[in-house]
């Protein structure tokens, strides 16, 4: 696996660049909050792909050039490029700006399409029970690069057998194409206990007297105007449910019978679900917790920072060591469209700071199913960067410029990876704010 210091992206050829629940009166008091029914959850992340799509209806999707940085865009109908183009300028004003500082020369450029999105999107739709119910499939959506349907089955699977089934949901099989994958796995395992807390340190809970599961402090965030912070739902004792875990910070391992006298940094207080089908389904692995930190203890926007990192994932042992020039990051603004190409970040305990681009947004991701239904994330992303377990909560940065910078852009938190290490799965901002609306982090 290739190792590269992290410096500068533009040295790296890389580019710099519902159903939901709303919060109470207080929010940090919540229950377990549910929405609605819905047949198809709307994605937040996928609403410019629909804006585009009303003026120029033939395009099928988009995704940066990592070595180029131009934004490439399928269109069916290449008459629409102007009105493409015009529409594009303002609703991926932020990534294009990113990719140009890299690559001064990015445009957008405007390729032959087989498939509109929209087409793509109702077919994805359709197959969704046919591939919840499949136990070899373990994840799906628009492969945005390729103007197809990406589905991710387990090595040795039929997939001929999904073929012969979408096309009886009159889904072209041209309109689909497979990809053998491993399971997925949510990862549990910057060690010292650091204060004022902040991003990509270590978090644990206390399973029993002689064992504890540890994760990553994902951000400080506001919720209800309250302190709080924000980690991998995975991370608490139930996932997709409200448990009022509470989530440690200390040198040392800390023992059941301590737990019960020491402070913990923080309690769950609202882990977002919903009814997909008769599936249970979120935008996020994510969940919120009430800080119970004393002053000085909780900053707002610190993302530890450390010495080094690397792309894709460093040779171990990674570099855990803060930068003592300049601790930390501060999260300045968040990423609200991720898209196919960019390049982001990953701050977690147990690998540090690795980086790699974005190969698949808005995926379906099933993390288990029972006799009658299934637990599903949507809208998931995916990369390569470098991960291990511990790794889960950790946060995903954009802009990260090097030098005597200090500010970043939140893209989302990282929670696991598929077993064969081919992909690594984090949930965008956009879903995190679709669980949550309201909550703060800059």
């Amino acid at each position: 696996m290739r190792t590269h210091l992290i410096i500068v992206p533009a040295m790296l050829g890389a580019i710099a660049c519902a159903d939901r629940t709303a919060p109470t009166s207080s929010p940090l008091a919540a229950r377990y909050s549910t929405g609605p029914t819905s047949e198809h959850l709307e994605l937040a992340a996928e609403r410019p792909f629909r804006e585009l799509a009303r003026v120029a209806p033939s395009h099928g999707g988009w995704y940066f050039d990592t070595r180029t940085g131009d934004l490439n865009v399928y269109l069916k109908d290449v008459r629409e490029g102007p009105a493409a183009r015009s529409a594009l300028a303002s609703l991926l004003s932020q990534p294009l700006a990113r990719a140009r500082a890299s690559h001064p020369h990015a445009g957008i450029v405007f390729t032959q399409g087989t498939y509109t999105f929209i087409e793509l999107a109702r077919w994805r739709d359709a197959i969704d029970g046919l591939l919840m119910r499949t136990p070899s499939v373990q994840w799906w959506g628009i492969d945005h690069a390729k103007n197809r349907i990406v589905i991710g089955v387990l090595v040795g699977a039929d997939s001929e057998t999904i073929a012969a089934m979408a096309l009886d949901l009159a889904i072209p099989v041209g309109a689909l194409r497979f990809e053998r994958t491993a399971p997925i796995r949510s990862e549990k395992t910057l060690e010292d206990s650091i204060r004022p807390v902040q991003g990509g340190i270590r978090l644990e809970r206390v399973l029993s007297a002689d064992s504890v599961e540890r994760c990553t402090f994902g951000f400080p965030a506001l919720w209800g105007g309250e302190h709080a912070f924000v980690t991998a739902s995975h991370c608490s004792s139930q996932r997709f449910a409200l448990d009022s875990t509470k989530q440690y910070q200390n040198r040392a391992p800390l023992t059941h019978a301590e737990s019960l006298s020491i402070s913990s940094v923080g309690f769950e207080v609202a882990d977002f679900s919903t009814s997909c089908r008769t599936d249970v389904c979120s935008y996020a692995d994510a969940a919120v917790y009430r800080a119970t930190l004393g002053p000085g203890e909780w900053y707002f926007r610190r993302i530890a920072r450390t010495v080094s990192g690397c792309l894709p994932s460093c040779t171990p042992p990674p570099p855990l060591t803060i930068d003592s020039t300049r601790p930390f990051w501060s999260i300045v603004r968040t990423e609200p469209n991720i898209t196919v190409g960019q390049l982001v970040s990953k701050i977690g305990r147990k690998t540090g700071w690795t980086q790699s681009y974005v190969r698949q947004i808005n995926m379906k991701v099933k993390v288990g199913c029972g006799w009658f239904s299934c637990n599903v994330y949507v809208g998931q992303a995916f990369s390569d960067y470098g991960s291990a377990d511990g790794d889960s909560g950790a946060p995903i940065l954009l802009d990260i410029l090097g030098g005597t910078d200090t500010t970043v852009t939140l893209g989302g938190i990282h929670w696991g990876k598929t077993a064969d290490t081919v992909y690594t799965i984090f949930s965008p901002w956009s879903g995190i704010l679709q669980n949550y609306p309201g909550l703060r982090v800059n």
